[in-house]
């Protein structure tokens, strides 16, 4: 098994844990609520916090996944080594907005860090909120290499 897979395998385990600790902490609350009356303070701020790593850790899969939203349809008129350059191009300018956001993403965490908000129980807010800068930069990271295949595949295909 080589590296990508291994990382692969890893975020796929992380995601399917935030969503069973979702399920765990919704289902339970609603099962307290109806049959005890009780409800426990701070639940709905985890499960906030949990859909949002959920969100955006479900984005960057489909980004390795290639199922993230795409105009395509002028590309499929397109012959294979121009559409492979244009998807390159498009790739590379996705990576960099989301290198972007990434930096205002931590440019964020830092000042909540500064700020010393909490998220729910003792938890720091700037902790909750790793997951802007984290998902941002590996997303860049996966287009410029989504965008390299691209390209390593036009100069292939230009070859032959």
């Amino acid at each position: 098994m080589n590296r990508s897979h291994v990382i692969h395998r890893i975020e796929e385990i992380f995601l399917v844990i935030l969503v069973i600790a979702l399920l765990v902490l919704t289902c339970g609350q609603i099962i307290l609520r109806n049959m005890f009356s009780i409800t426990f303070l701070g639940t709905e701020n985890i499960v906030r916090h949990l859909v949002l790593w959920i969100g955006l850790f479900g984005a960057l899969l489909s980004t390795r996944l290639d199922k993230h939203i795409r105009i395509d349809a002028l590309l499929r008129l397109m012959p294979i080594r121009v559409r492979a350059l244009v998807l390159a191009c498009a790739d590379i300018l996705t990576a960099m907005i989301c290198g972007l956001l990434s930096f205002i993403a931590w440019r964020f965490v830092i000042d909540e860090r500064e700020y010393g908000g909490t998220a729910f129980f003792d938890v720091p807010a700037w902790l909750a909120q790793l997951c802007f800068p984290l998902v941002f930069g590996l997303m860049a990271l996966r287009f410029f290499c989504i965008s390299w295949k691209n390209l390593t595949q036009r100069t292939t295909s230009s070859q032959q």
